[in-house]
């Protein structure tokens, strides 16, 4: 049970090589070096959540993964509605197998490309949180102001983690940070670790 183990390995066609480890009986989701869920991914938020994070509010999270972020909202601030959007069915199966994702009551989990969801999405949010790795690498569109404008249009809160670990992660996340001001009124900035949280709020 303790120590650094290989519990599965797996390759997804959107995140490649899966990794399940159980380290001294926690258990985490990886590609390559790279945490997706599990582990140190409740270090990234934990942080974050607790400062700006209120009870009975409405989430929606694009990029559940395997569902850290879920997991701490449903423990520590009882949602009044949680969504959850992943565009890859094996990271939902790991989460749910592993992680306890399955344990989470009144969870809506959809399978879907989260920018086919948001275009067509009116449905508005207390809560927005933007964590869609694939690997290293988020896709395009995050960073498109027609993407942006639509989020600032549906969250009250609008929270990107973005990685902030070398000199190109650190310029794509400035270029975001950018058009992001240029739609919400308040932008703040968390440094986590390798990551950079970027909280948005109108």
């Amino acid at each position: 049970m303790f120590g650094h183990k290989l519990i599965f390995t797996g390759r997804s066609k959107y995140s490649g090589r899966l990794n399940v480890y159980s380290d001294f009986g926690y258990k985490y989701i990886s590609t390559g070096a790279l945490t997706q869920s599990g582990g140190l991914v409740k270090d990234v938020w934990d942080p974050v959540l607790k400062k700006f994070a209120r009870k009975n509010k409405s989430w929606l999270i694009l990029g559940l993964s395997g569902g850290t972020a879920a997991l701490i909202i449903a423990k520590k601030y009882h949602p009044a509605r949680l969504v959850g959007v992943e565009i890859d069915p094996l990271m939902i199966e790991l989460g749910q197998k592993y992680l306890n994702l399955s344990k989470i009551k009144n969870l809506d989990i959809i399978i879907s490309d989260a920018r086919a969801y948001i275009a067509d999405s009116e449905e508005k949010f207390d809560y927005i949180l933007v964590d869609m790795y694939l690997g290293d690498q988020i896709p395009e569109f995050v960073y498109a102001s027609g993407f942006i404008k639509k989020l600032g249009q549906l969250g009250q809160f609008v929270i990107f983690n973005h990685l902030f670990y070398d000199q190109g992660k650190r310029f794509l996340a400035q270029k975001l940070v950018a058009s992001l001001k240029s739609v919400f009124p308040r932008v703040d900035l968390m440094h986590k670790l390798t990551n950079l949280l970027i909280i948005c709020s109108h």
